[in-house]
């Protein structure tokens, strides 16, 4: 029975380790996102979060702050857009060939 409680503890210790740590790391991306300026250096983002969960091709148009009715074109600006992933949102940041900030997005899940 002392290795079933034991057991159980464990388990229940891991868990609770892992959710806090995924929700330490899905508020310290918030604040990066909240905080982050234009033309900020990648690096500064690197070093807070880490290497992004993935890379991909800006698209046609800039971001900032969320759903805008007519946002800028990206005529160039943007080369690399990279992804944050959460379970429910996931947060973006597109840089431009000189590794400044030009676009952010929260994408969220409805």
């Amino acid at each position: 029975m002392r290795i079933v409680k034991a057991l159980l503890v464990c388990v229940l210790v891991l868990a609770l380790g892992s959710c806090g740590q995924y929700m330490l790391r899905e508020a310290r991306a918030q604040s990066t996102y909240d905080n982050a300026e234009l033309g900020q250096s990648e690096q500064i983002v690197l070093e807070k979060l880490g290497l992004p969960d993935e890379v991909l091709e800006c698209g046609e148009h800039l971001w900032w702050n969320g759903d805008q009715a007519n946002p800028p074109k990206n005529n160039g600006e943007c080369k690399k857009w990279v992804r944050y992933n959460f379970f429910l949102h996931a947060f973006a940041f597109g840089y431009s060939r000189e590794g400044k900030l030009v676009s952010r997005y929260v994408y969220r899940s409805e």
